[in-house]
């Protein structure tokens, strides 16, 4: 998952901060000339930050449209393979944009928002990929700090209608859906959960007038609600994050012995961060 933000250093700084990390890459300069990145991980969880390295860059562009916030979903794609995919998803209706072949076989491509349900996917041929994770990818999702346990759980985005939009992923995606959609704990909204490439992902909508989700669609459309990290303990993190100035919203007590709470975007560089504390965090990811 890839955040546009004004500049990384703060950014950078802000997650520090929140969330037990640990470097990957640090700052370096993009495939091209318009953006520096830098990633970190999460447990196992890959966060990649991009800034513009110059005027009318593409995340320019994207931070004078919508802010700062989650900007793509990148997708390795095997060795050889992104030539044949990317046509048959041409031949499917979508509309594939700026591609890029930067030499020994590194090649990428995007699927435009204007053909997916609000999100920009990016594809990325890997010289020597063809399924295994790298060798050096950690395996333990979890990630501790000050006495906190965290694990990533989810990226969910937000759709007028759960069915047509998971229609489209199947369609496109192998991808493995193990529960039908439900109603969100709070009545609101109905979600659905699946499973992309190793990345769980759950698609949320309005289920009643006025719900956050439908006031959500309105102001941006379809695309990137929210990320949502498991932890062990709630209390703890909340006074950490509250003594540190960073605004938590949307409390609440659910029903199985679980709480939330939510980082507003406006602490969070246009990231909605919501923390779900599970009675029974340790095991993998939650179906």
């Amino acid at each position: 998952m890839s955040i546009a933000v004004g500049a990384i250093a703060p950014a950078l700084a802000f997650f520090r901060r929140v969330l037990p990390i640990r470097m990957r890459v640090e700052p370096r300069s993009g495939y091209d000339d318009q953006f520096v990145w830098t990633d970190f991980l999460v447990g196992d969880w890959k966060l990649e930050l991009i800034e513009s390295a110059r005027p009318a860059s593409f995340v320019e562009r994207f931070l004078a449209r919508r802010g700062e916030g989650m900007h793509h979903l990148s997708i390795d794609v095997e060795e050889g393979r992104l030539g044949a995919y990317t046509a048959a998803l041409e031949r499917a209706g979508l509309r594939i944009v700026d591609r890029g072949d930067y030499g020994n076989g590194d090649e990428t491509a995007f699927i435009s928002p204007r053909t997916a349900p609000g999100i920009l996917i990016q594809f990325w041929q890997v010289p020597g990929f063809h399924g295994a994770p790298p060798t050096d990818h950690p395996t333990d999702p979890v990630a501790a700090r000050d006495g906190v346990r965290f694990r990533v759980d989810h990226v969910a985005l937000a759709v007028r209608s759960i069915d047509a939009t998971l229609g489209w992923f199947r369609r496109l995606f192998p991808i493995e859906a193990p529960r039908p959609k439900q109603r969100g704990w709070d009545g609101a909204h109905a979600f659905q959960r699946f499973w992309l490439a190793g990345c769980k992902m759950e698609l949320i909508e309005s289920a009643r007038p006025a719900s956050f989700v439908e006031r959500f669609l309105t102001r941006r459309g379809e695309g990137f609600h929210h990320l949502t990290i498991d932890v062990d303990r709630l209390d703890p993190l909340v006074r950490r994050l509250e003594a540190d100035g960073i605004e938590l919203i949307g409390r609440a007590e659910i029903p199985g012995g679980r709480r939330t709470a939510v980082i507003h975007p406006r602490h969070a560089h246009g990231v909605l961060i919501q923390f779900w504390e599970e009675p029974e965090f340790g095991g993998p990811r939650r179906p």
